[in-house]
């Protein structure tokens, strides 16, 4: 019997993934939080004391049910924020970003990922899509930020074609085999990840 074929993840999720696995690996805090992350498919990637879930949803069971935009912890609760494909979802992603910085602790991380090019994906709302520039201006407040590109115009084009429900997803696994695919174009990238450092204390 023929083992099942199962549709793979997009191009930008394998892509994505891969990029937080690079910034993200050797992390080690006391205390994560993981906004709208669902089912928190990167927490194996934090060694983290303590790693809370915040969703807008009690589906998944999440630790606080709970919205970004007013989160409801102390200032300086954690170590470690990360929002994957959350701030386009956030009718006023200043605010999600303004209430990070808040319970960051001095010198903390805030790691985030956005689209640029992706379809409208409604979650329940799909609100904005970012450039480099507009996310640096979004996290203006940090005292260091380092951006990357990921992909490319032809993992866009793809990624357009074949995010919904499509055949072309089963060639997913196949295209990650190609080298050089997603190699990044600043130019025309189908997403971005960040890496933001709050100001540790003076002294």
């Amino acid at each position: 019997m023929l083992p099942k074929v199962r549709k793979g993840r997009t191009y930008s999720r394998a892509t994505l993934d891969a990029k937080l696995r690079e910034v993200l690996s050797g992390v080690a805090v006391d205390r994560a939080l993981d906004l709208g992350g669902k089912d928190a498919p990167y927490r194996l990637l934090v060694a983290a004391r303590r790693y809370d879930l915040l969703d807008l949803s009690s589906t998944r069971h999440p630790a606080v049910v709970g919205d970004a935009h007013r989160l409801p912890f102390r200032n300086g609760t954690y170590d470690l924020v990360l929002a994957t494909q959350l701030l386009e979802h956030c009718h006023t992603p200043v605010e999600v970003v303004a209430e990070v910085h808040r319970v960051l602790r001095p010198g903390g991380r805030f790691v985030c990922s956005v689209p640029f090019i992706y379809v409208i994906h409604g979650d329940p709302h799909d609100y904005w899509r970012f450039t480099a520039q507009g996310l640096r201006h979004l996290l203006r407040d940090f005292a260091r930020v380092v951006i990357w590109p990921l992909g490319n115009r032809w993992t866009a084009i793809w990624d357009l074609i074949s995010a919904r429900p499509s055949a072309l997803k089963y060639s997913n696994y196949l295209l990650r085999l190609v080298p050089g695919l997603a190699r990044p174009n600043p130019g025309c990238p189908h997403g971005y990840v960040a890496l933001a450092y709050k100001k540790a204390e003076a002294g």
